[in-house]
């Protein structure tokens, strides 16, 4: 969803006043590039709703003394909640600043239906309130982040591959049950959000996210705004194809998707088949990898062609990526067997002979390991983000 203007306007202010408060409202003119009568309009109408407060520094000056302004953390609260991949729900309560001031976990119990994990979240949410010192009515929104198709405009869930094909309005049903507006996005929009807030994005408002797990998923920010199509639905990156017509067969019914080379659960596939094992179910993926690669390095068995030809995908895509979007910076997030010497010259060998000439060394890539903490934080920061622009 673009902003308007007048929204972008107030989100750069307060972003700016995160970053450097406490700070007068000269300063945010010349930080923000925001004219004097906008900044006064935008600082007035904060104050009064209580989201910035106003410090008089003292001074033995003559005049009137300076007035620095603060992002008011006790104004409103916002919670953020997810899905992490063993089995819990992850929540986690912020304030106005975008300060941790609490996490809980639930354990999720194996469903079938979107609904019904939907109805999990409420009980997880409720639990974490009952455990936390706040007022409900103290809670701006809650955000919720899903590992699937969402549409963010409404709250909707389309799909989620490990459940039964059946939208839900997910949105609704942790709203209704918590009585508290909520929003919902995927997790890797929130991957995103986190960095944009916490991490490496916070240093750039142009920036493209990778993220390589059991799948793959991209995001990007351009001029410090979250990009999403025109449906509300995050990029589907890992459907992007490195083999047309020829290649493997993706669970998306086409052939020669990134997501059937390169995802944790496409290395798990192809590894298991060239040791002659059976594949893990999906509950175990991410245990059964994390022994695999600890089995590859020391030298047990050998899966060296499985890793290169991933990173050797990956490195097309991404090249086929910046040669598209001219991203400023890429962020790719994955798992330590990233990090690997030999892994890296195949990816940067394949990123190099794909790139356009004029392109290839002006975008800056940076890796980092996986961190599931992030999506509850990019999770907070989704509904920040919301009423930052309100």
């Amino acid at each position: 969803m673009r902003l308007s203007d007048q929204e972008f306007n107030r989100l750069s202010l307060l972003k700016v006043l995160r970053k450097s408060e406490p700070v007068a409202r000269i300063d945010l003119a010349r930080l923000t590039g925001l004219t004097g009568g906008t900044i006064t309009a935008i600082t007035a109408d904060l104050v009064n709703r209580g989201i910035v407060i106003e410090e008089k520094v003292a001074s033995n000056a003559p005049g009137r003394p300076r007035i620095n302004l603060r992002i008011n953390p006790a104004s409103k609260y916002v919670i953020g909640a997810t899905a992490i991949s063993d089995g819990q729900v992850m929540t986690e309560l912020v304030n106005l600043r975008g300060d941790s001031l609490a996490v809980s976990t639930s354990s999720l119990r194996k469903v079938t239906k979107i609904k019904d994990l939907a109805h999990q979240f409420v009980h997880a949410l409720k639990c974490a309130l009952s455990e936390w010192s706040v007022n409900r009515e103290d809670i701006f929104r809650i955000g919720v982040g899903i590992p699937g198709v969402v549409d963010n405009r409404t709250g909707w869930v389309e799909q989620i591959i490990s459940f039964e094909p059946e939208p839900c309005d997910f949105g609704g049903i942790v709203s209704r049950g918590l009585e508290i507006p909520c929003l919902v996005d995927n997790n890797i929009n929130l991957l995103a959000r986190a960095e944009h807030w916490y991490g490496l994005g916070a240093q750039t408002a142009d920036f493209t996210l990778i993220n390589v797990d059991l799948g793959i998923g991209a995001a990007f920010y351009r001029s410090g705004q979250l990009v999403s199509g025109s449906h509300g639905i995050a990029s589907e990156f890992g459907h992007a194809k490195v083999v047309p017509d020829v290649g493997r067969p993706c669970y998306c019914g086409a052939l020669g998707c990134l997501q059937a080379y390169c995802s944790i659960h496409s290395i798990l596939q192809q590894s298991c088949r060239v040791l002659g094992r059976d594949a893990p179910s999906y509950e175990t993926m991410n245990a059964t990898f994390d022994a695999l690669m600890d089995e590859h390095a020391r030298g047990v068995i050998d899966i060296w062609s499985v890793l290169q030809q991933a990173s050797h995908y990956l490195g097309i895509a991404v090249a086929n990526h910046i040669n598209t979007h001219d991203p400023a910076e890429i962020i790719i997030v994955g798992p330590s067997v990233a990090q690997m010497d030999k892994l890296r010259s195949a990816f940067f060998k394949a990123l190099e002979d794909n790139t356009f000439p004029a392109l290839r060394r002006r975008t800056k890539l940076h890796f980092r390991l996986s961190d599931k903490g992030l999506y509850a934080k990019g999770a907070a920061a989704m509904v920040l983000e919301r009423l930052y622009a309100a």
